[in-house]
């Protein structure tokens, strides 16, 4: 009976965890996240590696709490294939808005040590979101994507509130050209321990969303060899 109470209070602990956290992405699932359509633990992994809070932050302008990836690799099983040139519609689940902010979404393919980015939303990305339900956001793969197993990010910035960074990985499967490169700038990581970037609440620094520092975000560029 002891045995029962301490599982019953910690699943209850962990879905109150899940209800007091931010956004994270839902499709493509984020690595190990407990969503039903999600891949389950398995061989290596077991049950206690399910991350219960996949919308919390991954730290503040004073501290890093979690590295980028969070996770250092996703459950076995199907990865989503993603072709290039086309858009994806990705979906969030969603805690709290925060009146929106600043959103990045990068590539890697060397399982999240190194980013491109592949698209912006400045300012206004998930604004209009609702809490509790889901949101949905088109992200464009580049036509000049090389195939092969990659690792799509999704990088938020919150414009009101504690200053945050929100980020989920995601292990996807690109189609497309054999061997290439991809070329663009790397994230900014603002507000992600205390020698990163600053953004300030927009509602109380004249409207400072961090423009800044995302026009001096540093060129890279992956090179993916042919198989």
């Amino acid at each position: 009976m002891k045995n029962l109470t301490l599982l019953v209070l910690a699943a209850a602990s962990s879905l109150v965890a899940l209800t007091e956290a931010h956004i994270s992405f839902r499709y493509p699932c984020p690595r190990r996240a407990p969503y039903d359509e999600c891949p389950k633990p398995s061989g290596a992994h077991s049950w206690s590696d399910i991350d219960y809070d996949p919308r919390t932050p991954l730290g503040t302008h004073d501290r890093q709490n979690l590295p980028l990836p969070k996770w250092p690799d996703s459950f076995a099983g199907t990865r989503p294939v993603f072709t290039a040139g086309l858009t994806v519609n990705t979906t969030y689940d969603v805690g709290a808005v925060h009146k929106g902010g600043s959103c990045q979404w990068t590539l890697s393919y060397d399982g999240g040590k190194t980013h491109v980015v592949i698209q912006d939303f400045f300012r206004n990305c998930l604004r209009d979101a609702v809490s509790g339900r889901t949101s949905t956001l088109p992200v464009k793969i580049p036509a000049n994507a090389p195939s092969g197993n990659a690792v799509l990010t999704w990088v938020w910035n919150n414009n009101e509130g504690n200053r945050e960074l929100y980020a989920s990985s995601a292990d996807v499967v690109i189609r497309g050209a054999n061997g290439g490169s991809l070329s663009g700038v790397k994230p900014a990581l603002c507000n992600y321990g205390p020698a990163s970037c600053y953004i300030g609440e927009e509602s109380v620094s004249a409207g400072n969303w961090g423009e800044a520092h995302f026009k001096a975000r540093e060129p890279i560029t992956i090179t993916v060899p042919a198989n």
